[in-house]
């Protein structure tokens, strides 16, 4: 699972643009307080062994229904037991007979209280004994009461979407989501993380309809009515939260890795751009085997986007999904790309498909594991830069959240399993796996891991599994680090101070943090650069304060604390600006030379503000360069000394760079450098071309018709928001309804800024606009699926509220509105 939070989008220098920092972050959980008694939350208790799931399932599209029959085998696990409990949420259970081996059948009584069937069997059975049930049943997602999280918005399983067919902008699908507990929506199962079963799955759908689930499709029935019946099977057994479906009219775009089928299921607008999006995945696959040891496991590999995705995306056994946010035009690709949240999702299929964590107190196992695949395909395919700067960007979200409220990563006591799903289990995790291979060396570590898949395959495990693994590889007793790192809450808190006299060089090491978190035994390295060369010591740190001393016979030019920069925590440690400057020119880590560009407000000596920026404006990392374009934007510092390299960044081959140069040509001189920004119109990039646009038209330059015309129908959030400022300052009936139009088609990020703009443009329009604005605005605040989004409406609303009966919808609204988050934020109101 990858929770896309889009509330981290962040606007650049106010004028239009966004980059999106896709954050895996799960924050505002439920407070953990140990004050008051919250249940110890175990491993579930195995009863049964579940063997098999065999579903034959319609839909009733009218009614937001699935009609199914589930046959399930199993057997006791290990005790004889004389009755069985199924979850089973929201259903209309219609019988539950017990099949024999002769096709014979027997009716079982049971109880049902609308979330598990206890089932009275007709005799004892022994361990020995495998029992065949039938159900059949209806399942009504929508009965459901309403539940959910921040990382995964709704829990009711099964979901219809536009399924009346009335929304002519968004497609007819019916698509499943099971983690945590919702497979059980529809169908019943034992839904716990530590069973596993074979499964098929008969799915009924009018012959227009793709179909979509786990394992292979073994074959397709004309039903001769209108209707076909697809048949998928997968005999490697998994757990019953990966379960999935999905019905669409879809395009299905065909790859493979080594002769297994790899398939992309995208809206048929978009098939032209499915391979752009999706196409590095046989490559995932081969670089994935190759550095774990162990090849992809299952039979065939698809992803598929659907509408109103409750969360990022899942990794559902042979079979992802994605939110509709990856469904881009190829040329949006050339500003970023979705490599991340495939390689996510993709990585699932070993560290939470393959081997999957026995209880969500383990969930770092699953998500940890996933999160820090990213790590490894950046460093792999884009260099280890841009691997270290998606790090660093996980490790401040986490801290972040850690500073509200700093929990332990494997976590037995909480108040509901959704709160697991944070950052602390993502990003902690993904950072700890990384100090642990920094630690262990490459060799070590990817044999300990391929040790751990190959011990634990198609098993549930817990956190002492991985340690073993890995002891088992090295030697090494690990506790040492598994405890300080998963079983406390917090990270370490270091205060570095340097002093240089007599030829020596001291370092005074103070850990500070609270008394919550342990003192950490912490192996890493300190540089020193001295007489022009560097040199790397290992120190190992296990006390509060420690100090340490070396010999030098010249004060050296600079220290770095953590040389390659793998420590979780926070390490303060003041540094001259003579120091900063060494280190932008001489260190190999790219936080090095982010911490020194991040600094420069620090610094007052002209020359070495222009030496740091002369360097970072050649910095081989895109990221860097924007920081030293935008400090520049901000202190109005002129081109001259720096022509060369600007006119080398306005061609450079990021377009977020180029996006940047436009911003500081525009800002500086906008009369002088018009003829560049105006051929930035033609750029490839639309973060370009939508920069360039913006600021024409904040300088009063006209557009032609034409271009204003392209510009309008794109959805692309950069160019949505461009032409939405555009679009502010017009007057006419034609320049309300772009506003009306476009909220219909543009996705939940750039629909939360368009939002925003048209109730500015609201202001003065005229009652009728105003009135059927209401109507817009109240649909998206009672029934988008993102809470911001809805905000965003609400907040329209609450502008339009001197219209009769707008504080009456505002109240029903509220009324109806489940997210705590956005109640809160109501009551202001």
């Amino acid at each position: 699972m990858r929770k896309i939070s889009f509330l981290f989008i962040v606007v650049l220098l106010s004028i239009g643009h966004v980059q999106l920092f896709a954050q895996e972050t799960e924050s505002d959980t439920v407070s953990q307080d140990y004050a008051v008694p919250v249940s110890y939350r175990a491993s579930e208790t195995r009863y049964f062994d579940l063997l098999h799931t065999d579903l034959a399932v319609s839909f009733d599209w009218e009614k937001e229904r699935l009609i199914g029959t589930a046959k399930l085998s199993l057997k006791p696990y290990f005790y004889a037991q004389e009755d069985l409990t199924l979850d089973a949420k929201a259903m209309a259970i219609q019988s539950v007979m017990l099949l024999d081996s002769q096709g014979g059948t027997k009716k079982l009584t049971y109880d049902y209280d609308g979330s598990e069937i206890q089932i009275r069997l007709d005799r004892i059975y022994e361990r020995t004994d495998t029992l065949e049930l039938a159900i059949d049943y209806i399942a009504k997602p929508n009965e459901l009461p309403a539940g959910g999280s921040e990382a995964i918005t709704e829990d009711k399983g099964l979901y219809f979407i536009n399924a009346d067919g009335k929304d002519p902008n968004k497609p007819q699908q019916i698509w499943t989501q099971g983690e945590t507990e919702a497979s059980s929506v529809w169908f019943p199962t034992i839904d716990a993380p530590n069973e596993r079963c074979t499964q098929s799955i008969a799915m009924t759908v009018q012959d227009k309809f793709n179909t979509l689930s786990n394992g292979i499709l073994t074959s397709q029935k004309d039903n001769g009515d209108g209707t076909r019946t697809d048949r998928w099977v997968l005999d490697i057994p998994h757990a019953p939260y990966l379960f999935m479906m999905s019905v669409g009219e879809y395009a299905v775009i065909r790859d493979q890795w080594r002769g297994i089928s790899v398939s992309y299921h995208v809206e048929k607008k978009y098939e032209a751009d499915a391979q752009a999006i999706f196409g590095h995945t046989p490559e995932m696959m081969e670089f994935f085997s190759e550095k774990l040891g162990v090849d992809y496991p299952w039979p065939k590999y698809d992803q598929v986007v659907v509408r109103d995705y409750v969360s990022g995306a899942m990794e559902n056994t042979t079979a992802s999904v994605f939110m509709e946010g990856l469904q881009v035009q190829e040329k949006e690709l050339l500003d970023f790309n979705w490599d991340d949240i495939i390689a996510h999702e993709l990585f699932h299929q070993w560290f939470g498909d393959y081997v999957t964590c026995e209880s969500w107190s383990n969930l770092t196992l699953n998500e940890g594991f996933a999160s820090y695949s990213e790590y490894l395909w950046n460093e792999y395919k884009y260099g280890v830069d841009e691997a270290d700067y998606n790090l660093l960007n996980d490790r401040e979200a986490y801290l972040d959240e850690a500073e509200e409220e700093s929990k332990d990563l494997i976590r037995f006591y909480y108040e509901d399993r959704e709160d697991m799903f944070d950052t602390h289990s993502y990003n902690k995790g993904a950072a700890v796996i990384h100090m642990l291979r920094n630690y262990l060396g490459d060799e070590a570590f990817f044999a300990g891991l391929n040790l751990y898949l190959t011990q634990n395959a198609l098993s549930s495990v817990e956190i002492n599994d991985l340690r073993m693994a890995f002891e088992e590889v090295s030697g090494e007793d690990l506790n040492w680090f598994f405890d300080q790192w998963f079983f406390f809450p917090g990270h370490p808190e270091i205060m570095v101070s340097e002093t240089y006299e007599n030829d020596t060089l001291t370092l005074l090491v103070q850990q500070v943090q609270g008394d919550d978190s342990p003192v950490y035994k912490l192996p890493l390295f300190v540089e020193i650069w001295s007489e022009g060369k560097s040199a790397n010591y290992p120190i190992i740190l296990e006390e509060a304060v420690e100090t340490y001393e070396f010999a030098l016979t010249k004060e050296p030019e600079l220290v770095v604390f953590d040389t390659e920069r793998q420590l979780l925590g926070t390490v303060t440690h003041a540094k001259s600006p003579e120091a900063l400057a060494f280190q932008m020119t001489h260190s190999r880590s790219f936080q090095s030379r982010l911490e020194v560009v991040e600094s420069l407000d620090e610094i007052t000596d002209k020359k070495l503000i222009q030496q740091i920026l002369t360097q970072a404006l050649q910095d081989p990392h895109y990221i860097i360069q924007e920081f030293a374009l935008d400090y520049m934007i901000e202190k109005e510092i002129k081109p001259k000394k720096y022509q060369a390299l600007l006119d080398q960044a306005y061609t450079h081959e990021s377009s977020n760079v180029r996006s940047y140069v436009i911003s500081y040509l525009a800002e500086t001189d906008f009369e002088e450098n018009q003829d560049k920004i105006v051929a930035a119109l033609d750029d490839p990039s639309f973060l370009v071309q939508s920069t360039a646009m913006t600021f024409l038209l904040r300088n009063g330059e006209t557009v032609s018709e034409e271009l204003v015309q392209i510009f309008s129908k794109e959805t692309n959030i950069n160019v949505v928001l461009a032409m939405s400022e555009y679009y502010l300052t017009r007057t006419g009936e034609a320049s309300f309804q772009w506003f009306a139009d476009k909220a219909m088609v543009v996705d939940d990020e750039a629909l939360y800024f368009l939002l925003q703009v048209y109730s500015e443009k609201l202001v003065n329009a005229s009652e009728v606009r105003r009135k059927e604005a209401v109507v817009l605005y109240s649909d998206i605040a009672r029934n988008h699926p993102t809470y911001f989004t809805r905000l965003a409406a609400y907040q329209g609303l609450v502008l339009m509220s001197d219209l009769d009966g707008v504080n009456d919808l505002l109240d029903e609204i509220k009324a109806g509105e489940k997210d705590e988050r956005l109640q809160a934020y109501y009551e202001q109101f």
